[in-house]
């Protein structure tokens, strides 16, 4: 029995695994029985993800058919996951939700990827409303984080802007998913002096005040 649970559990840790290739990600989702495993999983753009098929005959497809979604722009997908065909990759090229089913047990077998912009991570943590935080550290030199949190499902904007109102960058401009994100500013090649960096979400706007000095 405990050899059973140690192979069980090595593999799960082998389907579960997230190498790094090249400063992407490569994801794994185990295809078996009538479930994708893990159901949900957040990536970035740049990241692949990779299907494998562990028992059965599945698909993996997100083609606008009943029950799949992907963002404007994303290129659809319909693979067969079988004996003769056990692995399929998609890239991530494009942020935001994905919806992806397999065809033969649908509805009940399906999966999430909900894609963020590389400049972005998504932080583990419980949203109880909208905020954006100071960035830190505050003061800088060179970069900094900037940390900001959705309640729900929303078009989002985060802009730098120097002191006359002039927008120097766009750190994000995509939809995203509820959840608590970072992102990363390197002001390398800006001077130093004060600069506001300003988050829309929906109706919810919020400007804040940084300082960067070299």
């Amino acid at each position: 029995m405990k050899k059973r649970q140690g192979l069980f559990l090595a593999t799960l840790v082998a389907i579960l695994m997230i190498s790094k290739i090249s400063g992407s990600t490569t994801i794994s989702v185990a295809a078996s029985n009538f479930v994708f495993t893990p159901a949900v999983i957040s990536a970035t753009v740049g990241d692949t993800i990779k299907w494998t098929r562990t028992s059965g005959t599945h698909t993996t497809t997100c083609n606008g058919q009943q029950g799949t979604l992907r963002p404007a722009g994303a290129a659809p997908w319909n693979a067969p996951l079988s004996a003769g065909n056990p692995t399929f990759s998609y890239v991530i090229t494009v942020p935001g939700k994905y919806l992806y089913i397999c065809e033969p047990h649908a509805p009940d077998m399906a999966g999430v990827i909900n894609a963020v912009p590389s400049t972005i991570t998504q932080i583990n943590e419980i949203v109880t409303g909208y905020e954006i935080s100071q960035n830190y550290p505050n003061p800088f030199n060179p970069s900094t984080k900037i940390r900001f949190s959705i309640p729900s499902s929303e078009f989002v904007t985060l802009k730098i802007f120097n002191e006359l109102g002039k927008e120097v960058e766009s750190l994000v401009s995509s939809k995203l998913s509820a959840g608590t994100y970072e992102a990363d500013w390197n002001a390398a090649n800006l001077n130093s002096g004060v600069y506001y960096y300003r988050l829309q979400a929906g109706s919810f706007l919020q400007t804040r005040k940084m300082l960067l000095v070299k």
